[in-house]
């Protein structure tokens, strides 16, 4: 856990650039002018708990909107859209290796889930603030194992056109299975004003879908708020 502790921290290194480019703004000015701010942003999803026994560490991304009725107000209502995806360890595929008497080449997991959650905001500086976020949603989850087989088919030269019969690699399923459960999530994060008006922002959420063995990742995201 400390190593996704410490890369938060050097993304919260990278976003302090935006406040060296927002000198001279006043808290007013940081304040959110307009009730709902949408959102985008990417980044790292480590795996954690017994999770990590089976999916290793992928990609995120995402985007959503944050509702907040009054520009002072530090409590807001914020949705989320996000995508994950994990390659299968090696542990995972030689299990189902062995349940199925299969030969399994890959493997990968896929979590979209929708989102609600609460923020509650804290400035710490005329251009920085803190944020708190936790709330409920519903996720699906999508496992897939695949063995990689040759297909033939037709291989045309680009050059001269001449076309002769081959076999061309490609991946076949051989076992996949998709559930969708309820999830939870809490999180921390900072927001860096830019002179444009924007937000950038840098944030670590703690995810855990409850399915029979709860499916566990940390998302470390980097994003635009606007």
């Amino acid at each position: 856990m400390k190593r996704y502790l410490h890369l938060f921290g050097a993304l919260v290194l990278l976003g302090l650039s935006g406040h060296a480019l927002a000198q001279g703004y006043t808290d007013q000015t940081f304040a959110p002018r307009q009730p709902v701010h949408w959102h985008l942003q990417v980044g790292y999803s480590p795996t954690v708990g017994s999770t990590s026994e089976y999916f290793q560490g992928g990609y995120t991304f995402g985007g959503g909107l944050t509702w907040r009725p009054w520009a002072d107000e530090p409590f807001g209502l914020r949705a989320d859209l996000e995508y994950s995806h994990f390659s299968a360890t090696r542990n995972l595929i030689a299990i189902n290796e062995q349940l199925d008497q299969t030969q399994i080449d890959y493997g990968y997991g896929e979590v979209y889930g929708l989102n609600v959650d609460g923020q509650y905001k804290v400035h710490l500086t005329p251009t920085v603030s803190a944020f708190a976020l936790a709330g409920v949603g519903v996720d699906h989850l999508h496992v897939a194992l695949t063995q990689t087989v040759a297909f033939g088919t037709y291989l045309c030269d680009p050059w001269f056109g001449y076309c002769s019969f081959g076999l061309v690699p490609g991946d076949v399923v051989v076992a996949s299975g998709d559930t969708t459960r309820f999830s939870w999530n809490a999180g921390v994060g900072l927001d860096f004003l830019l002179r444009s008006g924007q937000t950038f922002f840098v944030e670590a959420r703690y995810q855990r879908l409850e399915t029979s063995q709860p499916i566990e990742f940390v998302p470390i995201t980097v994003g635009l708020r606007f």
